[in-house]
């Protein structure tokens, strides 16, 4: 384990301390572009749509995207448009969307997400933002995780022991499972200080559920009845839905921004583990070629 990764009393995980700062400035929402276009200007298919549920996720992606314009249409709302691979003939064609904040009916997101892919028809979709770590003794604050699977844990069966979770696992498909083992090859996170904080990418199983997590003795639970699972996720139900039933390429690129013991999270690890999940994904798709034979949703 990495000295950055071990526990300190006085600040465990540094969840009562700073992230360390990034090397660029956020933009604002009063700073995103005002070129819009008409639908029916936008080019499409895509080929991956980025999918965030907060501001600070959403923020931290359209920073790396390369010229950037708006459209908007009825049951979509507005979406962002630009691409990767700048220093290339063949650019990476991206959609950002923000999804409701805070829905707790995941048909919301079920129906927001199954409108995107069949519009915009992309190759993958890619789940961007912050979600809550489990297991402190293998992760700490800011490190980016990557979904190998996703495990829903809401289901639980009553034994002689007492209650069990029953999760059902989904696995993502073989060309993910290739595309996210090395995808912290190369990968700097957009540090200030490089050497302040070492940020670890770490691949592994994803709990999804609609509970709130912020009890200790509920963490501890989950762990013991997922011992390989690294994090969990409350905003995903309705996404993983969609694309499960779509059947699409899908991936949940996430920061750990908290833990599920109670701990008060704070707004500036929020930010923080956005910027490296959205700066390890615009690592994995300046690589354009990857995707070159992926294809399209076709419906």
């Amino acid at each position: 384990m990495s000295e950055t990764a071990k526990t300190d009393k006085s600040s465990p995980k540094n969840i009562y301390g700073d992230p360390p700062k990034i090397n660029f400035n956020l933009p604002e929402i009063s700073e995103l572009t005002q070129n819009f276009k008409s639908w029916k200007d936008v080019q499409l298919p895509i080929d991956i749509l980025l999918l965030t549920g907060k501001d600070c996720e959403f923020l931290s992606c359209y920073h790396y995207i390369v010229d950037p314009f708006r459209s908007y249409f009825k049951g979509l709302g507005s979406v962002y448009f630009g691409s990767f691979c700048e220093d290339q003939d063949d650019k990476l064609k991206v959609a950002l969307m923000k999804c409701s904040e805070g829905s707790k009916v995941p048909v919301d997101g079920l129906t927001v997400v199954k409108n995107a892919v069949t519009q915009l028809k992309p190759k993958a979709v890619f789940s961007v933002g912050h979600f809550s770590g489990i297991n402190q003794e293998s992760t700490k604050l800011g490190d980016v995780v990557l979904s190998k699977k996703l495990t829903t844990y809401s289901y639980q069966k009553v034994t002689k022991d007492g209650k069990k979770f029953c999760g059902f696992t989904t696995p993502v498909s073989r060309e993910i499972a290739e595309l996210i083992n090395c995808a912290g090859h190369g990968w700097n996170p957009p540090l200030e200080n490089p050497k302040e904080r070492k940020v670890e990418v770490l691949c592994g199983e994803v709990l999804s559920g609609t509970e709130v997590m912020h009890a200790e003795w509920r963490q501890e639970e989950l762990m013991k009845s997922f011992p390989e699972a690294i994090a969990i996720e409350t905003e995903e139900e309705g996404v993983f839905s969609a694309v499960h039933e779509l059947k699409i390429e899908w991936v949940i690129v996430k920061g750990i921004s908290r833990y599920a013991d109670g701990t008060e999270e704070r707004e500036n690890w929020q930010t923080f583990a956005s910027v490296t999940a959205a700066s390890l994904v615009a690592n994995i798709l300046n690589q354009c070629s990857i995707f070159e034979d992926w294809p399209h949703y076709k419906g």
